[in-house]
């Protein structure tokens, strides 16, 4: 008789006692992770007063703010599979170094030119990070623990995306532009110190070999997707450069699935990506941040032109989030371990999409302040359980790789809900204030956000179901170790 799963995690919690520094090293990953997707956001206030001092157009400012998306988006499947091949902690420090790197040319940039190639430097740098540190964070945390410190790091990012324009709008308002980098020196030197330290190293046994066919092809493919989707809202969904952005993404990424096939070790698993429950997750969190991206960006600009905030001020205002995160990821793990994924996921999602609907109704900062909190609720309960459903499906060898796919749902539905629901907002207030077209804003992230909550309902497990392992061309997929597999404690 085959022992049971939860026998498996009995014995595995006796013969491999956990790392006793697990606990920090989750903080010196979520560390990581806030800093670079706190910068997605961080220099939007500070761009009226950097166009003044280096004399550019509102052209050149795009490039300025996009060229961090894009160059991290693009890279960031080829960095979560030299991750797997030259180890997580390497490719993780080696993005920190960079990462200060261009922030300390940023700061000192004197020309537009410079600026640009210190933002691609760091995004380059942000997509060696981030597929690391929920790398790591798989490989030290045992099974019965991993969905607690998934909701955490899942918060931070999160939290990244909120507390962005809050201090990025208290740094430009008291000091020079320049201010809004210095805000990464201080976590760089303690994630490189503290993770030299700390963090354990980890690879694949086997390495596979490069792929720079599909490297490059993957990469592009993203960046015609991402490059398409960003100017999307200024230029119009059918303008020659946003329609040929998304050919091109098209033609890359026809490429990309045929080299891939034919390719003998390919970067992506396309087997997984087929999953009924892979797709639940991972579609359920770039539909979340699409939401949470729109909304955060019409509610900015909301504050200020329809409620007279300062930037200051309409940052400030955002903050409250920040709590509401970090209360729904503490019940997250809770919640899966009863209701399974399509329950925790699926009531994160349709709760987000009520917090999203209620901001369409305030008419003051009470009603906003009360929508802000079921949204960051909502935002807690899923990011972690869909996250850990997603990446309990790989091989630990394949971890940097999955964490990759995972990153770039996110870092695309980031990019999709600034540019979708930024068209709303901007074709809503061509004829009259932007505070009259925001709530047009917010229904539209509420009903993106519901459609990921439908996806989870039809496409994840429930608390009783167990998912068959997924058979790829590469290494042997395992079956998940969801959150309510694991035995619950004696009360």
């Amino acid at each position: 008789m085959q022992p049971t799963y939860d026998e498996d995690v009995r014995t595995s919690r006796l013969a491999d006692p956990p790392d006793p520094r697990r606990w920090a090293v989750l903080a010196v990953l979520s560390l990581a992770l806030f800093v670079i997707i706190l910068n997605n956001g961080l220099l939007n206030v500070a761009l009226p007063s950097l166009m003044r001092d280096l004399d550019i157009g509102i052209g050149t400012t795009q490039w300025i703010v996009d060229g961090y998306a894009l160059v991290f988006a693009a890279c960031l499947l080829t960095a979560g599979t030299l991750s797997d091949r030259y180890g997580r902690k390497r490719a993780t420090l080696l993005g920190v170094v960079l990462f200060g790197a261009g922030s300390l040319l940023a700061l000192t940039a004197d020309g537009a030119g410079q600026l640009i190639a210190a933002r691609a430097v760091m995004g380059l740098a942000a997509s060696l990070v981030m597929p690391g540190t929920l790398s790591i964070l798989v490989d030290v945390f045992p099974a019965h623990e991993r969905p607690r410190a998934l909701a955490i790091w899942g918060s931070t990012s999160a939290l990244g995306v909120a507390v962005g324009p809050a201090l990025g709008g208290a740094l430009a308002g008291h000091f020079w532009w320049g201010s809004v980098f210095l805000v990464n020196l201080l976590p760089v030197v303690v994630v490189l110190v503290a993770g030299l330290l700390l963090l354990p190293e980890s690879a694949a046994p086997v390495p596979r070999p490069l792929d720079p066919v599909g490297a490059l092809l993957g990469s592009a493919v993203m960046v015609g997707l991402v490059f398409g989707a960003i100017h999307a809202s200024g230029e119009g969904w059918t303008s020659a450069a946003v329609l040929g952005a998304f050919g091109a993404a098209l033609v890359c990424g026809t490429g990309f699935v045929v080299w891939e096939r034919r390719h003998p070790s390919p970067m992506v698993d396309f087997a997984l990506l087929r999953h009924p429950v892979f797709l639940g997750a991972s579609a359920g969190i770039m539909l979340l941040f699409c939401g949470l991206a729109g909304t955060l960006f019409v509610l900015t600009q909301h504050l200020q032109f329809g409620f007279g905030y300062g930037p200051l001020q309409a940052g400030l205002a955002l903050a409250p989030i920040a709590v509401a995160v970090g209360a729904g990821s503490a019940a997250a793990p809770w919640l899966a371990r009863r209701r399974g994924p399509r329950g925790a996921v699926g009531a994160g999602l349709a709760t987000a999409a009520a917090g999203t609907l209620a901001l369409a109704a305030a008419d003051g900062y009470t009603g906003v302040l009360a929508g802000l909190a079921v949204l960051g609720v909502g935002v807690g309960l899923a990011l972690g359980p869909a996250t850990d459903t997603a990446l309990s499906l790989v091989a630990p060898e394949r971890s940097g790789n999955a964490a990759a796919l995972n990153d770039t749902m996110m870092e695309l539905g980031n990019a999709v809900g600034v540019a979708v629901i930024g068209t709303v907002l901007a074709q809503g207030a061509a004829g009259a204030r932007v505070a009259a077209a925001a709530p047009a804003g917010f229904v539209t992230a509420a009903v993106i956000v519901a459609a990921g909550a439908v996806l989870a309902g039809l496409l994840l497990p429930g608390p009783a179901v167990r998912v068959a392992p997924v058979h790829t061309g590469g290494p042997v997929v395992r079956t998940p170790p969801t959150a309510q597999d694991v035995p619950a404690r004696p009360t």
